[in-house]
């Protein structure tokens, strides 16, 4: 059975392989009989593609490279340095080498290249070299031109300098001459000699200030001159400016000639004569001038050879031109004789393929369709329903070829499909216990969800809780360091004063002691508000060139009477290897050494205290060591670790004994911390203990690092000042009051920020002290209230600033409202001595003036400077407009100049910065100084108005 089916496939694969070979067989021998009328078209192409081609793309290369020529020959004629030069020359003589190889591969290939083309070629490279050799002459010119032109500028430059210098002392003698006449005035002039006065006053003085103006401006002129050479197009423009600048320079020469200073006018001759044009021909006076003629020439060679090349290159594309016309006809007729071999060949594969099409279906629908693919459709029909799932009938194989099995094979199928429906229905039972078990799990699931709901709300609703405390401990620093700092301002301020009352010495003794007991409330406030800070993420470090054995040595200085009240002795221990400057944050290393020393002198009641550092590792971030040991009572091992936490001591005892809150180790852990380095202790009970503060700086330049540490020492006497103070609480008013007149000044008090603004306007004051907090209307907003006034003097008044708020965030808002400083409460005289100082009222700016000139002449000149400041004002704002930084820095120097005649350093210096920025071409600084310029002239303004106020009425009017 099995040997008869393998009889009857091979039957059935032999018909199909027949069939097959005669479907394929037709094609093919058509194919072939189209490949032997293919290779005569073959043989056309071969010749087409070894000789013409070859050819037309030779040619093609001619065009393009005379192309290029003509593109980069202008490049070359504009070039002005000698590099773009070489660059763009080699880039045409490649170009030309080109060319020429061109014509060797063409004639390398059998053909003759036509004479004309050959020719073209080399007037190309005539040309190019023509024009290089004139390019290369006008560089050099240029250079030359360059050169001269330069030496001219910086002439005129100085020209222009001695001329300024001429006219400042042309102006000076003019002015000298008018102040002379007012000196007459004052007197009983004789009518002959105030006549003489005025007479040389115009004929001497005018005449000689209009010629020095006359001569520096032909001098600037001649600048321009001399910018215009290198713009000139043509030999008459050249020729117009060369006499326009003779005439300015003999013009320049004559008013030189009657300058008084010998050294200035030999000087400004010989620059003339270096700008002078000569009148000797080239070359042996070659000028500017003739060099730019030069150059002029050049320009036109340069223009006519650029003319050739171009000439020259069309010349060659037309040659080029020919030859392919030639080339192309050779071409053409091979590619005739190839269309015609493909015309025989598309009719031979056209009736071909008819004849193989016809075969093709005669074989298909006899013997495939009959025998194959009808009963594959009938199958495939049975397969699709039993697929749907719809019941068929049995199936009984038809025949014994491979068709058959394949309808054996589905009969199987159809038996495996009843077989399936039944395993379907119990699947669908199965899913629907399934779908109930999910159902089940969801339910859960939502349940834990809402109990984790709930769970998430509790711990948000803590942490809003937390982060309220948070701002409520802030709210109740902010607090204590108000209500306490306020009463403390008075008590140490009533103390202070009477440190300076007779009072005998047991009577000092308690004073000394009541004043360190509010020292120490105050330091106590200090360390908790540091903690706070340390605690609120505020904590920045400030990097400063500082000397580490000056600021060891401050601190043995400040700790060595409280260590001799005790009987101690302080060493300090300096080795020869530590650093002359460091840069790190010297305040804060200075309060973690004053802190750890004062607790050496704390717990210690005999013996020594060192204080040590010593310098280890790299040269440029030498690690420095310090060290504070004591001979005090030590500290146990178990609480060594415990000390530095916050509110703990080493026990109650010592807490009871010693005092203190427990706050001070740990923030100098936390400073330490913020520095990058370690704080560590070593102690035995009974022996003492060694603090080790271990700390890496950067090296810092001894020349940077600032000549000792301010004191409270009190600032220079002051003028008398009038002062407004504005403070609610009558025990600060009656501190404030006693300093203030202790200084010299009156004192006016306000209790409330309206009744301050009231008083503004009702009475003259140079400066206010304001406090922060005040019933009402804060110090803050009368501030901004104060700056907001329309009249300049009140607007300008200085406003220091006094609170009980030290956060930086508060000081950071009332200077940003405008007060000028601010000052912590407790107030010390000396702080508020130094801050008067350093904002002290342009009150006396007439004083120096007055002191050398005399009352007349000051008023005089002062009168003078008002006049001037709007103009000047103006000037210097147009200026930045315009963008002439050169014409805003020449202002702002001339009004510098002449503030700096009266005392008015604000003004001064911000004219200086301003002057300075404008040669630096600052803009953008400049965009932020010029505008803040206005409010310091009014307030310069007003000063000198009150000085003169303060004159001789007299005075004051003759002055006008």
């Amino acid at each position: 059975m099995l040997h008869e089916s393998s009889l009857s496939r091979t039957s059935l694969g032999r018909m199909l392989l027949m069939a097959f070979l005669v479907i394929a067989g037709l094609p093919t021998l058509t194919g072939l009989l189209g490949w032997i009328e293919l290779q005569k078209v073959a043989r056309n192409q071969s010749n087409v593609i070894q000789s013409a081609i070859p050819a037309i793309s030779e040619v093609r290369g001619f065009t393009e490279e005379s192309s290029r020529v003509v593109a980069v020959a202008p490049e070359l004629a504009a070039v002005t340095t000698e590099s773009a030069r070489r660059e763009r020359a080699a880039y045409l003589f490649a170009q030309v080498d080109a060319l020429t190889g061109r014509v060797a591969r063409y004639e390398g290939t059998g053909n003759v290249a036509p004479a004309g083309l050959e020719q073209a070629e080399a007037d190309v490279r005539r040309a190019i070299e023509r024009l290089d050799r004139l390019v290369q002459n006008r560089i050099t010119a240029l250079a030359a031109q360059h050169a001269r032109l330069q030496a001219g500028l910086t002439a005129t430059t100085e020209l222009l300098e001695i001329a300024d210098t001429l006219v400042a002392n042309a102006q000076m003698g003019t002015t000298a001459m008018i102040s002379s006449l007012y000196d007459l005035e004052t007197g009983t002039p004789d009518p002959d000699t105030r006549l003489e006065a005025l007479d040389k006053l115009i004929e001497v003085d005018l005449f000689r200030q209009a010629l020095m103006s006359e001569m520096r401006s032909h001098t600037a002129e001649v600048g321009l001159l001399l910018n215009r050479v290198v713009t000139v197009q043509s030999p008459d423009a050249l020729a117009r400016v060369q006499s326009d600048l003779s005439g300015r320079i003999d013009i320049i020469t004559r008013r030189i000639l009657s300058v008084n200073d010998p050294i200035r006018a030999q000087r400004a001759l010989a620059l003339l004569q270096q700008i002078r044009p000569s009148a000797g021909p080239p070359p042996d006076a070659e000028d500017v001038f003739s060099l730019t003629k030069g150059i002029l020439d050049l320009n036109r060679l340069i223009a006519a050879a650029q003319a050739e090349v171009s000439q020259s290159a069309i010349r060659l594309d037309t040659e080029a031109q020919a030859l392919a016309d030639q080339i192309t006809r050779r071409a053409v007729a091979a590619g005739d004789a190839a269309t015609a071999a493909i015309r025989a060949t598309q009719q031979l594969y056209a009736w071909g393929s008819v004849a193989a099409l016809l075969v093709s279906l005669a074989v298909v629908w006899i013997y495939v369709r009959g025998n194959i693919t009808r009963r594959l459709d009938a199958l495939s029909a049975t397969m699709t329903r039993l697929a749907h799932g719809e019941e068929v009938g049995r199936i009984t194989p038809q025949g014994q070829d491979e068709i058959a099995e394949m309808e054996a094979a589905v009969e199987v199928f159809r038996l495996q499909g009843i077989e399936n429906h039944a395993l379907e229905a119990e699947r669908q039972q199965h899913l629907a216990e399934l779908q109930r078990h999910r159902n089940e799990l969801q339910t859960l699931v939502a349940e834990q969800t809402d109990q984790l709901r709930g769970e998430v709300s509790a711990h948000a609703t803590a942490r809003r809780q937390a982060e309220a405390a948070d701002r409520a401990k802030s709210e109740f620093l902010a607090m204590m360091s108000h209500e306490i700092r306020t009463p403390m301002n008075g008590v140490l301020g009533l103390l202070r004063s009477l440190g300076r009352d007779g009072l005998t010495a047991r009577q000092q003794a308690q004073l000394r002691a009541a004043h360190a007991s509010g020292e120490g409330l105050m330091t106590i406030l200090n360390d908790i508000l540091d903690y706070s800070k340390i605690e609120a993420g505020a904590l920045t470090l400030t990097e400063v060139t500082f000397s580490p054995a000056d600021l060891l040595r401050d601190i043995a200085v400040l700790m060595t009477p409280s260590a001799q009240e005790k009987g101690l002795h302080l060493r300090l221990d300096l080795p020869p290897g530590l650093p002359a400057a460091l840069i790190g944050d010297m305040g804060k290393l200075r309060q973690i050494l004053f802190n750890l020393v004062s607790n050496a002198v704390k717990f210690t009641d005999a013996g020594t205290i060192r204080l040590s550092a010593v310098a280890e590792g790299s040269a440029d971030r030498p690690r420095v060591i310090f060290t504070v040991s004591d001979t005090g009572k030590g500290i146990a091992a178990a609480s060594q670790d415990r000390i530095f936490g916050v509110f703990e001591q080493e026990d109650a005892q010592t807490a009871r004994q010693y005092g203190g809150t427990g706050l001070g180790l740990a923030i100098c852990r936390r400073f330490a911390g913020a520095m990058g380095a370690s704080l560590t202790v070593q102690s035995t009970p009974g022996q003492g203990a060694q603090f080790t503060l271990a700390a890496q700086f950067a090296r810092g330049d001894p020349r940077d690092v600032a000549q000792g540490l301010p004191g409270p020492v009190m600032p220079p006497p002051m003028p008398r000042l009038q002062v407004l103070v504005v403070e609610d609480n009558d025990i600060n008013q009656m501190v404030l009051q006693t300093y203030l007149e202790d200084m010299g000044h009156d004192a006016q008090l306000a209790e409330t920020a309206e009744a301050a603004l009231a008083l503004l306007h009702q009475a003259h004051f140079d400066v206010i002290l304001m406090d922060v907090n005040l019933p009402g209307l804060s110090g803050t907003a009368a501030t901004r209230a104060i700056r907001a006034l329309p009249d300049p003097a009140l607007a300008g008044l200085p406003i220091i600033g006094i609170s009980a708020h030290v956060q930086e965030a508060d000081r950071r808002e009332n200077l940003g409202a405008g007060m000028s400083a601010m000052l912590a409460k407790p107030l010390s005289p000396e702080a508020l001595a130094a801050a008067l100082h350093d904002h002290l009222p342009q009150r006396m700016a007439l004083r120096g003036l007055v002191a050398d000139l005399g009352p007349t002449q000051a008023a005089l000149l002062a009168r003078m400077f008002l006049d001037s400041l709007p103009d000047s004002q103006d000037r210097i704002t147009t200026a930045l407009r315009d963008g002439d930084l050169t014409a805003l820095a020449r202002a702002a120097h001339q009004v510098r100049g002449a503030a700096g005649n009266f005392d008015l350093p604000e003004l001064a210096a911000h004219l200086a910065r301003i002057e300075r920025q404008a040669s630096l071409a600052a803009t953008d600084d400049l965009a932020h100084s010029v505008p803040r310029l206005a409010p310091l002239i009014a307030q310069s303004r007003a000063a000198l108005l009150r000085a003169l106020d303060q004159l001789d009425p007299a005075v004051t009017q003759a002055a006008q």
